[in-house]
């Protein structure tokens, strides 16, 4: 049976991560690509290059969705497309110059949002934490 707490713990610090990055959103996006727009760029910042067809599996969300996000993420300069060179017939998405910087932005205001989520931890706790997540997602 699945630990209900350890669901309810995650999900709450996920919505707290969430609203805080929210309020905070004008001082970091000035491109202003939302949540959805961030979820892409960082998975894009993981993966690049990378197929439309793998990026939209990784993001489990419709590749309606993801085409338009895209589309808006491209005309504001952040993402950039190119045949992939193991297959013509296929394009792949990677982050621009201006998309890397963003993803830094973000990653900096994720890194400072956490930061004071956690400020209740010890160095030690917060360590011991850090390797309890890097267990969880070794694959």
């Amino acid at each position: 049976m699945p630990d209900t707490e350890i669901g309810q713990l995650v999900d709450r610090f996920m919505r707290r991560i969430h609203c805080d990055l929210g309020r905070r959103a004008p001082s970091f996006d000035p491109e202003r690509v939302g949540p959805a727009g961030g979820l892409v760029l960082m998975t894009l910042a993981d993966l690049e290059p990378v197929p439309m067809h793998e990026l939209v599996r990784s993001i489990a969300r419709d590749k309606a969705q993801i085409t338009r996000l895209l589309q808006s993420l491209g005309k504001k300069g952040l993402v950039e497309r190119s045949p992939s060179p193991v297959d013509g017939r296929v394009c792949v998405i990677q982050l621009s110059q201006k998309g890397h910087e963003t993803v830094a932005r973000l990653r900096q205001a994720l890194a400072e949002t956490i930061d004071g989520l956690l400020a209740p931890l010890s160095a030690q706790e917060r360590q011991t934490l850090k390797s309890l997540l890097k267990k969880a997602f070794e694959v």
